[in-house]
C-alpha cells in the first residue's frame, strides 16, 4: 500500500510539472467575409476568400484570413478580416456609398489543455466609403451589437470581442478589422493542488484501513 501511494504521488507531481510555469491554450482561427447589401448604387459580389463592391471607379476589397499558433491567456490582438480600397475616380468626382457584411469567425481549440474543437461566432457591421476619389476620401467602420462572444471549445473558456478597425489607405496600405481574444485556463498550481488532494485522500483511506484490520 505505502508503494501503491509513493507511485501516485510521484504520477501527480510529474503531471503538475509537466504542466510548466504557465497555464495556456493554442488555437487556430478563420474568417469568412460575405456582403449582405449595399447602398448609393454599388453592386457587390461574393466569393470564396472574401467580397467586393464596386461603384464608378471605385472598389472596395474585403479578404477573409486564417492564422495559427496563438497562445492565451494573454490578450491576443487578432485580425478577422482585411480591407482594401482602390479608385481611378479623377477629383472633383467622387464617390460615396456603404456596405453592410457578415464576417463569420471560426476558432479552434488544439488541446491539450482540452480537447481539439471548433466553434464558429457571426458578427456584422457597415462600412461607410465617404467622397473617394484618387485624391483623397474617408472609410469608417461600426460593428453591429453584439460585438463580444463566449463559448466553452473542448474544455476551454474563450472570449472574444471586435473592439478596433484599422482604415485603408486609398490606393494604398490594406485596412482590417480587429479585436481581442482571451482564454480561461486552469493554473498549474490548481491541478497541483487537486493532485496533492487526490494522493492525500487515498493516504487517509489506507491508514484506516490498516488500523481497522489490526482493530480486528
Amino acid at each position: 500500500m505505502i508503494k501503491r501511494t509513493l507511485g501516485l504521488l510521484a504520477l501527480a507531481f510529474a503531471a503538475t510539472t509537466g504542466l510548466g510555469g504557465n497555464a495556456y491554450a493554442t488555437f487556430d482561427y478563420t474568417t469568412s467575409l460575405t456582403i449582405l447589401s449595399t447602398t448609393g448604387g454599388a453592386t457587390f459580389s461574393n466569393t470564396a476568400t472574401g467580397a467586393t463592391a464596386t461603384l464608378g471607379g471605385t472598389t472596395v476589397t474585403l479578404t477573409d484570413v486564417s492564422r495559427t499558433g496563438f497562445i492565451v491567456p494573454s490578450a491576443n490582438t487578432v485580425n478577422v478580416g482585411d480591407v482594401a480600397v482602390t479608385t481611378t475616380t479623377v477629383p472633383p468626382t467622387t464617390e460615396s456609398f456603404t456596405i453592410n457584411y457578415r464576417d463569420v469567425f471560426t476558432l479552434t481549440n488544439n488541446g491539450p489543455p482540452g480537447t481539439n474543437a471548433t466553434g464558429s461566432f457571426p458578427l456584422t457591421g457597415t462600412l461607410t466609403i465617404n467622397s473617394v476619389n484618387t485624391g483623397t476620401g474617408v472609410v469608417t467602420n461600426i460593428y453591429n451589437s453584439p460585438t463580444s462572444a463566449s463559448g466553452v471549445l473542448g474544455g476551454i473558456l474563450f472570449t472574444g470581442a471586435v473592439d478596433n478597425f484599422g482604415f485603408p489607405t486609398i490606393n494604398g496600405a490594406s485596412g482590417n478589422f480587429g479585436g481581442t481574444i482571451t482564454a480561461a485556463v486552469p493554473e498549474p498550481s490548481s491541478v497541483a493542488l487537486m493532485g496533492i488532494g487526490v494522493v492525500a485522500a487515498i493516504g487517509l483511506a489506507a491508514r484506516r484501513r490498516m488500523l481497522n484490520s489490526r482493530v480486528a
